[in-house]
């Protein structure tokens, strides 16, 4: 039987989902987050009256894309206290940011559609759309030939 190497990325609450699939799922063999908190990794403590990240390792490899708008609220916003890059059970997972950009910029929407992009995102954003997608995706590409296809080494930067 052949051996599979599944990867799944997705943004947003696809990103989410995503993850959970990572999480619960052997057959899948990296995972591309996109702007998403880990909802899966969430417990919420009743006596806090707030939520903290589950105490249990992410053993699949794992690639977090970020812009401004969740960059900047991993150290404030409970939802993203799973997500924050020092948490020891996600220590294998690699973290970008892609600063100028925001939750929109991460997808196709500002090339097809900049006045809707735009609109919907309360206006315009500081990174060049065609270097963020085009960054975004070469950083895709070359995270799956790694882990997937055991090509090429993955050493992303911090930032973009």
């Amino acid at each position: 039987m052949v051996q599979r190497a599944i990867g799944v990325f997705r943004h947003s609450m696809g990103g989410a989902a995503s993850v959970g699939l990572g999480r619960e799922r052997n057959e899948i063999k990296a995972v591309i987050n996109i702007e998403a908190p880990f909802f899966i990794d969430l417990i919420y403590k009743k006596e806090i009256d707030d939520f903290v990240a589950r105490d249990e390792d992410f053993k699949t490899p794992l690639l977090n894309i970020f812009s401004d708008d969740v960059w900047g609220q991993l150290d404030s916003n409970s939802t993203y206290v799973a997500n924050k890059p020092n948490n020891e059970h996600f220590k294998e997972a690699y973290t970008v940011h892609f600063q100028g950009a925001n939750h929109l910029s991460l997808t196709d929407l500002p090339l097809f559609s900049p006045i809707l992009a735009n609109m919907i995102q309360g206006g315009k954003v500081y990174i060049d759309p065609y270097y963020c997608i085009e960054t975004e995706n070469d950083l895709i590409l070359k995270f799956f030939d790694d882990e997937l296809k055991g090509i090429g080494h993955f050493t992303p930067e911090e930032t973009y």
